[in-house]
């Protein structure tokens, strides 16, 4: 076994926390130490515990480790984990001269006492350890280490009058740019009102919206172009990203069908948007999210998409859009939150399983991720028309999964309504909307 074993490290660290707690600790907080260590319940259903870890992953034994960098019994010198003296108050449960482990994000030592009024905090800071540290095996693939519900619940608990940080963006789906093109090319159906309909009014309306509401950035859920699009139209939308760009409101985007149309225009005065999609991300005043995490405007929160078909901008034309299943998508490591998804597809919970093309809370039961929230596009009207409440739902898990109407008016219940966005505040604590009229 080499120097520098993670999971050895931290095994030997959290083995003398746990002996270190005091009968009048939390009984919680003492099962959730438990369940790293050897297993128990606030374990989450595919992770290991360190032990089990350490038996199956660990080619040497720990003893063997323990007398090259420690005392023959214990580690004592860590070089592959963070360590550090326990807290003033909890120094006389712990054996002098012994350290324990430092939460990996939030650089906070783990405490020993914890009360009940503590406890959340102290979960959401053991949450932050890794589900299969590294170890002279490799792991399965496992990102999640406690129990997902207990850890949202600890975490959303642990930030209220913490202080936390908030991001406000300005949600937007479904612009169409270019969809008044289709009264002269004749493509795809269109609203009678269409004479109406102006795609440049409805991007610098969003540019407006952005800057009077001091967002921190811009996400769009799909559809940002229609499938037939003119020169003018996207000159006039690259001109606003660029005076959002300046202003340091950065605009974040998945694509969908339509974005997908546009890259092979049949009219003669049409243009391949899906090149100026590219343009756009190459000159920095777009960028397209994916199921990597995508820390948003230098913030805490960290944005997550999956397109069209999971068919990527770059990727758009080298292969036949086919459909995804929730299997197939594999998010990349989370940061403590918030988390945020963004998809455009027709989705549960507004749809029901038997029509809808994605079953969302199978996609965040495989999902190894905590998201706070899912954002998504695509449906061009509130269930059921309720104006109200038709735009909000939950999944099975409580996860808030939330809707914004088209940004233009391009579907029969905006007939006689305004077409808007959603300004949302996202922090640990939660998030609220307010929406804005296009």
């Amino acid at each position: 076994m080499s120097a520098g074993n993670e999971l050895t490290e931290f095994y030997d660290c959290l083995a003398v926390l746990y002996r270190s707690l005091p009968s009048e600790a939390d009984s919680e907080w003492q099962e959730a130490v438990k369940s790293v260590l050897y297993g128990g319940e606030l374990l989450a259903d595919e992770a290991s515990c360190y032990g089990s870890q350490q038996k199956d992953r660990n080619l040497g034994k720990r003893k063997e480790y323990a007398q090259r960098h420690g005392n023959g019994k214990r580690v004592t010198e860590f070089s592959a984990i963070t360590v550090a003296e326990p807290r003033a108050s909890d120094r006389r449960y712990v054996p002098s001269d012994e350290k324990l482990p430092v939460a990996p994000e939030s650089g906070d030592v783990l405490p020993v006492k914890v009360t009940s009024e503590e406890v959340d905090r102290a979960i959401a800071l053991l949450a932050e350890f890794p589900a299969e540290p590294a170890a002279d095996r490799p792991g399965v693939g496992v990102d999640v280490l406690l129990d997902p519900a207990r850890v949202r619940e600890a975490r959303q608990t642990a930030s209220q009058g913490a202080g936390d940080e908030e991001t406000t963006v300005l949600f937007v789906s479904d612009t169409h740019l270019g969809y008044e093109n289709r009264a002269e090319t004749g493509s795809g159906k269109a609203m009678s009102w269409i004479d109406e309909i102006s795609s440049r009014e409805t991007v610098h309306r969003i540019r407006t919206i952005a800057i009077e509401q001091d967002v921190d950035a811009v996400l769009h859920t799909r559809d940002v172009l229609d499938h037939e699009v003119d020169p003018v139209t996207l000159d006039a939308a690259a001109s606003n990203l660029d005076i959002l760009s300046q202003l340091g409101i950065p605009v974040y985007c998945i694509i969908g069908t339509h974005d997908h149309n546009a890259a092979n225009p049949q009219h003669s005065g049409s243009v391949d948007g899906i090149a100026w999609l590219k343009e756009q991300v190459s000159d920095g005043t777009l960028t397209e999210l994916s199921a990597t995490p995508t820390t948003v405007a230098g913030r805490s929160l960290d944005v997550y998409g999956v397109s069209a078909e999971n068919v990527g901008i770059d990727d758009v034309g080298t292969y036949k859009s086919r459909g995804w299943r929730p299997s197939e998508i594999t998010f990349g490591k989370a940061s403590p939150g918030p988390n945020v998804l963004c998809l455009h597809e027709g989705m549960t919970p507004y749809r029901s399983r038997s029509v809808a093309d994605v079953d969302l809370d199978e996609l965040l039961t495989e999902s190894h991720v905590l998201f706070d929230c899912v954002l998504v596009g695509d449906e061009h009207r509130p269930k059921h028309d309720d104006f109200e409440n038709g735009y909000a739902f939950e999944t099975q898990d409580g996860t808030p999964v939330l809707y914004t109407g088209p940004a233009a008016r391009v579907s029969w219940p905006y007939r006689d309504r305004d077409a808007f966005v959603t300004v949302l505040t996202i922090s640990d604590s939660g998030i609220t909307t307010t929406r804005h009229t296009v």
